[in-house]
């Protein structure tokens, strides 16, 4: 094989910590293999392969290394009859190429009496795992709840992260630090050192802490795209004189912006973004079309940046003042200390519940090990190594780490520990460090990427490989053009420059034939009428359709080996960035088309009809009492009870279904069927009960695989390969349940209900080979490593998930623990400095790693790659894309991917042309607007693939004709085919629920920003409470609260309409004629003390002040808390078919008549900080009030409103 210069430096270099950065399809494991055959065979200075250390990222990925090392040296022995090769192979089963944790399990063993450990110790499954893990926390909380002393600690922290239901997440929360701390290399110092933190002294000031940065890093980008966008507006507000003064204007806050962006110290940057004002523009007149269009378009921009300070930067991070952010951070000293305290007596109880039972687990393997490998002198700052180590250090002539980019800190420090400052040869490529779900620190690779030399004499070299042999110069090209703009320090850490660059190894085709060409992106419009389907659902339609076309097409598809074959299913891969409720849409997508494909998922094992059975049956065994359990194994194919059947065994006594099933099988005739069925139901039941309660839960249900021959039933189902393995694997996860030493039905089933509870759902069983000829489907993250010919990334338009920095708690292995300040008497969060810096930080770095997932995304392509997303709003989006949209604002892979194509096709493409639908082709990019296709007929689905009826499809047997009769009875529909699936009632909480959930992304985002009454009102604002508590943290938790302790965010809502509904209409109220008829409300006991406790005084004030408040006081018609129920036609939503009808009740909150008609009022408490957050949430809901108002009444509702308490004004809908 010919080397490239730098893969030839990188096999010969010797003597050196060497850092191989290797970029996709580069050779990196070629060059690998071919270094330690080398290392092997040097006549000089030969070693043995034991005297190799070489750590890849999973098992496979070993076993491939082991494979080619043994193949590469029996070809050298078929060429030289070499002793040293015969001994190389002889050692090769020794040799130590394997993944960490497999190596971490060799030196544990080998030095267990080091740390006094019991070497027949096992490797834990996941599922017994978390059983035991569970266990062990509720016996912790157990013993802090008994002590008096501990449950100080323990009640302030489950009044914080418990609910009325229990306090789960407060053992989740304990369990998920636990989990991070032990992703490290010293979890109990990172632990003390995040508490130690919220304790800062007098002398402290804000620009001392390590989270400012963050945030200043956050808010210098949003600055810098802001003023990026005045640029922008000017530009076009200087070409016109008609202009000016608003010219004038917006330079003048440019400039403040500018200003702002300057200061580096806190209290300075606070102080000049407080001090950007956005003063009512003038009213231009005059204007032509042509001006009015750039005037809108210039006030959009400034409203961009208007809501980033008046929505983001001066209410989130410069409301408050130095002081108070510090005041926020100590207030929380004491939770967190509890908190660090209860996760360390946790992390002690469960290391000896494991060592009880023999077991480690993975991330004991890595503690243990360099538990062995560190001097017990050693300390964060000081890693002394240990005799083993030493011992270890001297054994290897040299260590090789694969995947270098997905290692954490643990894995480090055991790599440092075992080697030597001239023998380490990582390998990676920081673009495609993806696993920071896994814990995977890329700083690791980043920081030796930037500071190794590139000098070849140097003691640490970085060698850059960016020579790509997998994928053709187009695909290469599309990589290129679109990370060179997109991946920049700002918004991935890391400038994609020359030296990250993807350059042509492999030359395309010359063949007409062969399918490649510019890369395409494909943007499915889903503005228009959607059948009743999603916008992925829409945008699968295409993908099967784009698939279709590709294999009708009659093209080849490239061979490694160049040569040509005709392009086939197995040919193409599909990628998404998540498979949970896209695979399957996928799948169905296809099948509509004929279209064979796959999907490894990672969950649907439980919702499989199979395993459900047998769960079922297995859950009757332990309790035959249960009648949903019953009911399905009667109705299932072991038993086989129609639901005739069925509801006459109900009626037939008293009691449950199984104390009825004799009875009923009595009342049968002798010479039914039925009732032989039954009988021997009844005769094996009595026998798997007895055999349950003397036989291991395994044994039992491969006694039930016998008796009931259930698994050769589901072989001649769809699907029945599938449907076999998942029950061999229900059996394999019964036997590892009784391995890992737990014993009884009840708690097996205990076990798969915590799982199906947590989410902590299972993979079906594979049943599917790599070379099987069907389209793949598969994350982003499962396609790394591999390579297709065509490959289709899906999705393209879906904005990123950041649900997980909503939570009230946050980590960072530098940063340490953010944890947001709650207010115990308001039970609500809110950011503290370090939470606020923490999220910053894992905000940028997820931007970043999503850059990097779509650059390997992209580089799956060998021949074609194809990009496909869907947008709503895609002529919207264009003008953003186009104007070159900020890298480090980025919301979705588009984001990255169109502002290359919008400057590669310039302005030849337009909003416009975006709206009318097109498609625009250049050597290097292909871009279409399509349309979703409509669903394929009946035929095309029933005729694919049979040779027969492909004949009837083309015609060729036309004297098939199907009688009249029988083609209206096979044809005929049911009118109204949705009404079978949806209720005939609702009520319009449950329609707004249906139709308009907000993603629990936004919802989390809302409660995050979130003040507490205190941050946003003056003390006068709040009733005081009857009672106030002295100690907070002597409070009982929600769930051990009596009801009238605890006060939830519903209940302040109740309280506020409650008033609303009884408050006397005046224009002229204040604050105290409001708070004296309260007073007289309670004396009436038209309000409890506690209700009228809850009630922000100012708040109602602000209404009746309003014009919407004078309005109705001035009304003389006013319906308060309006109670109505209706039968409204069925295109008012969108499951209702047209000419059905349906019954809707609701409570209108206000309805006031004026001259015209009626106005129509909705009080909401959300805190939701704009008109267009309100309108989408609530819009179906007023609609459907206004239906109903208008048939009852007869008279036009004229206009309709929301009044936001929380932004204290009313929004028209």
């Amino acid at each position: 094989m010919a080397w490239t210069d730098e893969q030839q430096e990188a096999i010969d270099s010797r003597k050196q910590t060497l850092l191989l950065s290797a970029a996709a399809g580069s050779g990196k494991t070629a060059v690998l293999v071919e270094r330690i055959i080398r290392r092997l065979l040097d006549k000089t200075y030969p070693i043995d392969i034991t005297e190799l250390l070489v750590v890849t990222f999973t098992n496979a990925a070993a076993a491939e290394m082991r494979d080619r090392v043994g193949q590469a040296l029996m070809k050298a022995l078929s060429e030289t009859k070499d002793p040293r090769i015969e001994r190389q192979l002889a050692l090769l089963p020794s040799a130590h190429i394997s993944t960490l944790h497999s190596f971490c399990q060799y030196v544990i063993r080998k030095y267990f009496y080091t740390i006094d450990l019991d070497p027949t110790f096992s490797i834990a499954g996941q599922e017994e795992l978390n059983l035991l893990r569970r266990q062990v926390l509720s016996d912790v909380f157990l013993s802090y709840y008994e002590d008096e002393e501990k449950a100080s600690i323990l009640y302030p922290l489950a009044d914080m992260f418990g609910s009325d239901r229990g306090d789960d997440v407060l053992m989740d929360t304990v369990s998920r630090m636990y989990t991070y701390a032990r992703s490290l290399a010293w979890p109990e110092h990172w632990l003390k050192s995040s508490a130690m933190a919220y304790e800062t002294g007098p002398d402290t000031t804000i620009d001392d802490l390590p989270w400012v940065q963050p945030v200043k890093d956050f808010v210098q980008r949003i600055l810098k795209k802001d003023i990026a966008l005045y640029e922008r507006a000017l530009y076009h507000l200087r070409q016109r004189d008609d202009f000016s003064a608003a010219c004038d204007q917006f330079s003048a806050e440019q400039v403040a912006l500018k200003a702002a962006a300057g200061e580096k110290r806190w209290d300075d940057l606070r102080c000049r973004i407080n001090a950007v004002e956005f003063s009512r523009l003038k009213t231009l007149r005059g204007l032509d079309d042509d001006d009015k269009a750039i005037w809108e378009q210039c006030k959009a921009l400034r409203d961009s940046v208007k809501k980033d300070l008046t929505k983001t930067l001066q209410p989130v991070y410069f409301s408050a003042s130095s002081e108070e952010w510090l005041d926020g951070i100590r207030a929380m000293k004491t939770i967190m200390d509890g908190l660090v305290t209860l996760t360390l007596d946790f992390a002690q109880a469960f290391s000896k519940a494991k060592r009880e039972k023999g077991w480690i687990d993975f991330s004991d393997l890595e503690h243990l090990c360099l538990k062995i490998l560190l001097s017990p002198e050693a300390t964060p700052d000081n890693p002394v190594r240990s005799a083993a180590a030493e011992e270890l250090r001297s054994q290897y002539e040299e260590v090789l780490i694969d995947e270098y980019q997905d290692t954490n800190g643990v894995q480090e420090l055991i790599a440092r520990l075992v080697s030597s400052d001239d023998n380490r040869f990582m390998v990676g490529d920081i673009k495609q460090s993806i696993y920071r779900f896994r814990l995977a620190d890329p700083t690791l690779f980043m920081d030796k990427y930037r500071t190794f030399s590139r000098e070849a004499e140097a003691h640490q070299r970085c060698i850059d490989l960016g020579r790509n042999f997998r994928s053709v110069p187009l695909v290469l090209d599309a990589v290129n053009d679109v990370f060179s703009r997109a991946m920049t320090m700002d918004a991935a850490g890391m400038d994609y420059g020359e030296r990250e660059r993807l350059y042509a190894g492999r030359t395309a085709p010359d063949d007409p034939s062969w399918l490649g060409g510019p890369t395409e992106v494909d943007l499915v419009d889903t503005s228009g009428d959607n059948e009743g389907l999603t916008a992925f659902e829409q945008e699968a339609r295409f993908v099967a359709s784009r698939i279709g076309e590709l294999l009708e097409s009659g093209k080849m598809a490239a061979r490694k080996d160049g040569t040509l074959e005709p392009l086939s299913y197995r040919h193409i891969v599909i990628l998404v960035r998540s498979m949970k409720n896209k695979a399957d849409k996928l799948i169905q997508a296809l099948q509509e088309r004929g279209i064979p494909s796959y999907a490894e998922q990672r969950g649907g094992y439980f919702a499989a009809v199979e395993v459900q059975v047998m769960l079922a049956l297995l859950r009757c065994i332990d309790n035959p009492e249960q009648d949903l359990p019953m009911a399905a194994v009667l109705r299932s194919p072991l038993v086989g009870l129609d639901e005739t059947a069925l509801a006459e065994l109900r009626l037939c006594g008293d009691g449950t279904l199984w104390q009825n099933l004799p009875v009923f099988s009595d009342s049968l005739d002798d010479s039914d069927p039925l009732k032989e069925d039954i009988d021997d139901f009844i005769s094996h039941f009595e026998e798997w009960r007895t055999y349950s309660r003397r036989q291991g839960v395994a044994e039992l249900i491969q006694r039930l695989y016998a008796d009931t021959a259930y698994v050769d039933f589901v072989a001649a189902m769809p699907g029945g390969d599938l449907r076999q393995a998942n029950l061999k694997a229900l059996y394999d996860r019964a036997q590892q349940y009784e391995d890992a030493g737990f014993r009884g039905l009840f708690r097996y089933l205990q076990l798969i209900d915590k799982m199906m509870e947590d989410g902590l759902d299972l993979a079906p069983a594979k049943v599917v080979s790599e070379k099987e000829d069907v389209v793949r489907i598969m994350s982003i993250h499962q396609s790394k490593g591999l390579e297709f010919p065509v490959v289709i990334v899906a999705d393209m338009g879906k904005e990123f998930n950041r649900m997980d920095l909503h939570e009230p708690i946050l980590f960072h292995n530098e940063l340490g623990i953010g944890l947001k300040q709650y207010d115990s008497a308001w039970r609500m969060f809110y950011p503290t400095l370090i939470w606020s810096g923490i999220e910053a930080k894992l905000r940028w770095e997820g931007t970043a790693e999503e850059e990097r997932v779509l650059y390997v995304a992209m580089t799956r392509a060998r021949d074609q790659l194809i990009l496909i997303g869907h947008d709503s709003k895609a002529a919207d989006h264009w003008s953003r894309w186009a104007d070159g949209l900020d890298p480090a604002q980025g919301n979705s892979y588009f984001d990255w991917v169109m502002p290359t194509v919008a400057a590669y096709f310039g302005n030849e493409v337009n909003a416009e042309t975006i709206r009318a639908g097109a498609s625009w082709q250049g050597d290097r990019w292909k871009l279409r607007i399509v349309s979703p296709e409509p669903a394929p007929g009946l035929t095309a689905e029933v005729l694919s693939g049979e040779p027969r009826l492909e004949a009837l499809r083309r015609g060729d047997m036309t004297d098939t004709a199907i009688p009249d009769w029988l083609d209206r009875q096979l044809s005929w529909q049911y009118a109204f085919p949705k009404a079978v699936t949806t209720a005939a009632k609702f009520s319009v909480s449950e329609v707004k629920r249906k139709y308009h959930e907000l993603q629990s992304e936004e919802l989390a985002e809302e409660k995050g920003l979130a003040l507490s009454p205190e941050a946003i009102l003056p003390p006068e604002a709040i009733l005081p409470p009857e009672t106030a508590v002295e100690n907070p943290f002597e409070d009982l938790p929600p769930w051990l609260a009596s009801d009238e302790d605890h006060v939830s965010g519903a209940q302040r809502g109740t309280a506020l309409h409650k008033a609303m509904q009884y408050i006397t209409p005046a224009a002229d109220h204040t604050e105290g004629s409001l708070r004296r008829e309260l007073a007289a409300f309670v004396q009436r006991g038209t309000f409890s003390p506690e209700e009228s406790s809850l009630i922000y005084i100012p708040v109602l004030a602000s209404f009746w002040r309003s014009e919407l408040g004078r309005r109705m006081a001035a009304s003389p018609e006013l319906h308060r808390e309006y109670p109505f129920t209706v039968l409204l036609a069925g295109g008012a939503l969108p499951d209702i078919e047209d000419g059905e009808r349906f019954l809707i009740q609701g409570i209108i909150d206000c309805l006031f008549r004026e001259d015209d008609g009626w106005v129509l009022v909705d009080y909401k408490s959300d805190r939701l900080e704009s008109d267009r957050d309100f309108k989408e949430r609530y819009a179906i809901q007023l609609d459907l009030y206004k239906q109903a108002v208008e048939q009852i009444t007869g008279i036009p509702v004229r206009e309709t409103y929301i009044y936001s308490f929380h932004l204290q004004r009313e929004i028209m809908i």
